[in-house]
C-alpha cells in the first residue's frame, strides 16, 4: 500500500490526506506515479499474450490511475491555495508531464498494441462493449494526433515543443496571476459612492480601500460605482494589465501562438485550430465559424442598437461627458432599473449565500432525488472548504461533493469544478469534486450574476457526481470542450424556477431586465472566441514576432469580421486570456458558444415535458450525465433529445435573428 499521503486511498471515499500532504509529498508523489505509470506501459507493451480489453484498456487504466489522483489533487489545491513552494512543483513538473506524455503517445509500440487489440475486437475474436470500442477507438486517435506516425527528427522537434509550451503556460498562468493582483486599485471611502455597506466593507484595506480584479474585461463593481473617474481607473487597469512591466504576459502569448502553430503543421494540419475541432464535437473549424461569426455579429448589431440608448441617457446624467466602454455597465444598470422597476439590491434577502446554496441543492433533490449531508472531521483541499456525503434516493452513497467558496490571493480568479477521485464501475471507486468560488468572508448576499455562476458550476459538479461509467478516464466531465459546459449551462436553467431562488414576481421581472443587454454579453464572448480562433488559425508566418504586434494583431483580427467596436471589447483581451494561454481551451473556447446551442435546445426540451419533474430529470441523467465521456458525446445528446441540436432555441432566448 501507498504510504504517501497523496497516493494513499485508505480514507473515506478514497480521499487524498490533505490534512498531512507537504509540498515534498507532491513532489515525491509525481516522481513515484510517473514512473508506475511508465513500468505499467511497458509491461502492456511487451505482453506476447494476445490482446483483450482487460489486458490492453484495464492494464491502461490500471497504469494511469496513480498518476491521475496526483494530477487531481495536486491542480485542485494549487488553484485554490498556491504558495511559493507549489508555483515551483508546477514550474518543475510541467515540462516534465509534457515529456512523459510524449513518451506514451510517440511509442509505436504501445500503439501498435492497440491497433493489434482493434484487430482482434474487429474480426470478432474478441468482445468489446461500446465504451470498450470508444475508449479503444480514442486513445488511438489521441496517438494519431500526437505524431506517433512521425519519424524520429520530427519527433525530437515535436518533443521540444511540448516540453517549451507546457512551460510557457506554467510561467502565463503565474504572471497572469501577479498582474491581476498588481492591477488593483486604491480608493477613497468617497469614491465609492454606489456601493452598501457591505460592498464597502468587503474592499476596507488598512486606512483606504482596495477594489481588485477579477478575470474578465468588465469589472462587476462598475454597475454600481457612481463617479466615472474610478470607474474608468478600474476599466483601465483591467485592460491594460498584463501589457508592460515585470507581469507582462505579451511574449508568453507569442511563443506560444507560433510553438503551435508549427507544431499543427509538423502534424500534418494547416493549424492548431483544426486539431483541436478534429477531437471535439465541431470536427471542423469551418463548422465553428459558420456558427460563431453570424452570431457574434448579431450579437455585435444588437448591442449598438443598446448602446445608442445608453449614450442618450448618459448625456442625460452627465451633460457634455463622453460616454465610454467603462460606462456600459453602470448606465445599463440604471436603465435596467427605470425601465423594468427593477433593482437588484432589493433582492439582497433572497440572495444569501445559503439560501442560495440551499436552493442549488435542493434543485438538485428535485430533479434527481439526490440529497446533500454535511461531513465532519474530513479534511478538504482548501481552508475552510465544506464537505457533503451526497446519497441517492434510495440512501445510497454516490460521492463526496467540497464547496471552497473564500477568496484569498493564493487562489485563482472565478469559479470552476474540478474532480478529485474520478468515478469508474471497474474500479469501484465513488466520486469527489469540488466547486470553487471567490467570496469575500464579509459577503452575505451575491449578485444574480453569481446566482447564475453557482448554478453553473454545480452542474459540473453533478456531470461528475452522477457519473456511472466503466472507466474513470471516461467518467463525468471528462468530455470533449466544446461539450463539457453544455450540461453547466442547463443547470442554470432550475435558478430561474419561480419559487426556487426568488419569488415568482421576481423570476418574471429578473427574465424580462435580464433580456435587456443581452447583444453586449453575447458579444462580448463571442469576440474573445474569435479571438481565440483568430490566434489559433493565422499561419506562423502571419503571426506577431515581438510583445509589440500583440495588440494589433488583435485588432485586426476582430476587424477581418467587422466587429472592433471601442465601446464592446472582447470578455478578454490577449494578455490576459487565461483560457487559452494557461489552461486547456486553446482555440476551443467557442465551446461555451457550442454548448449553449445545446443547452437552449435541452431547455426547450424540459419545456416541453407534461410529466413529472423527476422523470425528465431521470431521462437527462440516464442518457446524458451518467455516460460522461464514456460514448460519442453527440451521441449521448441524441439520446437524450431524439435528434441533434437546433438552433433557433438559442436565438430566441436571446432575441437575435440572423
Amino acid at each position: 500500500m501507498p504510504t504517501n499521503p497523496v497516493l494513499t486511498t485508505d480514507l473515506p471515499y478514497a480521499l487524498p490526506d490533505f490534512a498531512r500532504i507537504t509540498p515534498d509529498d507532491y513532489r515525491a508523489a509525481f516522481d513515484e506515479a510517473m514512473s508506475a505509470h511508465l513500468d505499467g506501459l511497458a509491461r502492456l507493451r511487451t505482453d506476447d499474450a494476445p490482446p483483450t480489453v482487460e489486458s490492453v484498456l484495464g492494464a491502461w487504466e490500471d497504469a494511469e490511475a496513480p498518476l491521475r489522483r496526483v494530477l487531481n489533487a495536486f491542480f485542485a489545491v494549487h488553484s485554490s491555495d498556491a504558495s511559493p513552494e507549489l508555483d515551483a512543483i508546477d514550474e518543475e513538473m510541467s515540462p516534465r508531464l509534457a515529456e512523459h506524455h510524449d513518451a506514451i503517445y510517440l511509442d509505436a509500440e504501445l500503439y501498435g498494441r492497440l491497433t493489434a487489440l482493434r484487430e482482434r475486437i474487429d474480426a470478432g475474436e474478441v468482445e468489446a462493449d461500446e465504451e470498450d470500442s470508444f475508449a479503444l477507438d480514442e486513445l488511438l486517435r489521441s496517438f494519431r494526433r500526437a505524431g506517433v506516425a512521425l519519424g524520429e527528427p520530427e519527433k525530437e522537434r515535436l518533443r521540444e515543443m511540448n516540453r517549451r509550451l507546457a512551460q510557457l503556460s506554467t510561467k502565463f498562468e503565474q504572471l497572469n496571476r501577479d498582474a491581476r493582483n498588481a492591477g488593483a486599485i486604491e480608493v477613497t471611502e468617497a469614491e465609492l459612492e454606489g456601493l452598501t455597506a457591505e460592498e464597502r466593507a468587503a474592499l476596507a484595506n488598512g486606512d483606504g480601500y482596495r477594489i481588485e480584479l477579477v478575470n474578465t474585461t468588465q469589472q462587476p463593481l462598475a454597475a454600481k460605482l457612481a463617479d466615472a473617474s474610478v470607474r474608468r481607473r478600474l476599466f483601465e487597469a483591467s485592460t491594460t494589465r498584463a501589457l508592460s512591466g515585470e507581469f507582462d504576459t505579451r511574449h508568453v502569448v507569442v511563443e506560444m501562438a507560433r510553438l503551435r502553430a508549427e507544431r499543427a503543421t509538423l502534424l500534418g494540419y494547416p493549424h492548431h485550430a483544426a486539431l483541436v475541432a478534429e477531437a471535439g464535437c465541431a470536427k471542423t473549424v469551418d463548422a465553428i465559424t459558420e456558427m460563431l461569426v453570424p452570431l457574434a455579429q448579431a450579437a455585435l448589431a444588437k448591442a449598438r442598437q443598446e448602446a445608442a440608448d445608453l449614450r442618450a441617457r448618459y448625456a442625460e446624467l452627465a451633460p457634455g461627458e463622453t460616454f465610454t466602454a467603462a460606462d456600459w455597465s453602470y448606465v445599463e444598470a440604471i436603465l435596467r432599473r427605470e425601465r423594468f422597476a427593477f433593482d437588484e439590491s432589493e433582492l439582497g434577502e433572497h440572495l444569501q449565500v445559503s439560501r442560495v446554496l440551499d436552493a442549488v441543492y435542493s434543485a438538485a433533490g428535485d430533479l434527481y432525488g439526490i440529497s446533500f449531508h454535511p461531513v465532519d472531521g474530513v479534511a478538504g483541499h482548501a481552508p475552510d472548504t465544506q464537505v457533503y456525503e451526497v446519497r441517492d434516493t434510495d440512501g445510497s452513497t454516490i460521492g463526496l461533493f467540497l464547496m471552497d467558496f473564500w477568496a484569498r490571493p493564493t487562489k485563482q480568479g472565478g469559479a470552476w469544478m474540478s474532480n478529485i477521485v474520478d468515478q469508474s464501475l471497474r474500479d469501484g471507486t465513488l466520486p469527489v469534486v469540488t466547486n470553487n468560488c471567490n467570496y469575500t468572508r464579509t459577503t452575505t448576499s451575491i449578485t444574480w450574476d453569481e446566482v447564475i455562476t453557482m448554478f453553473h458550476e454545480f452542474g459540473h459538479a453533478l456531470h461528475g457526481l452522477l457519473a456511472n461509467s466503466k472507466y474513470a478516464s471516461r467518467s463525468g466531465a471528462n468530455t470533449p470542450r466544446d461539450f463539457v459546459e453544455f450540461p453547466s449551462q442547463v443547470n442554470e436553467h432550475w435558478a430561474w424556477t419561480p419559487g426556487r431562488v426568488l419569488p415568482a414576481e421576481w423570476i418574471d421581472r429578473l427574465r424580462e431586465a435580464s433580456r435587456f443587454g443581452q447583444g453586449y454579453a453575447t458579444a462580448e464572448t463571442e469576440l474573445a472566441s474569435l479571438l481565440d480562433l483568430a490566434w489559433h488559425t493565422t499561419p506562423l508566418s502571419d503571426l506577431p514576432t515581438s510583445a509589440d504586434e500583440v495588440e494589433e494583431f488583435e485588432r485586426a483580427a476582430l476587424d477581418r469580421w467587422g466587429l472592433v467596436d471601442e465601446l464592446v471589447p472582447p470578455r478578454y483581451r490577449s494578455q490576459y486570456f487565461a483560457h487559452i494561454w494557461g489552461g486547456g481551451y486553446a482555440a476551443s473556447y467557442y465551446g461555451y458558444a457550442w454548448a449553449k446551442v445545446m443547452d437552449a435546445d435541452a431547455v426547450a426540451w424540459f419545456e416541453e415535458q407534461t410529466g413529472s419533474l423527476r422523470e425528465a430529470g431521470d431521462h437527462f441523467r440516464r442518457t446524458l450525465l451518467a455516460p460522461g465521456g464514456s460514448v460519442e458525446a453527440m451521441e449521448t445528446y441524441r439520446r437524450f433529445r431524439g435528434r441533434d441540436p437546433q438552433l433557433q432555441p438559442l436565438l430566441d432566448r436571446l432575441g437575435l435573428t440572423l
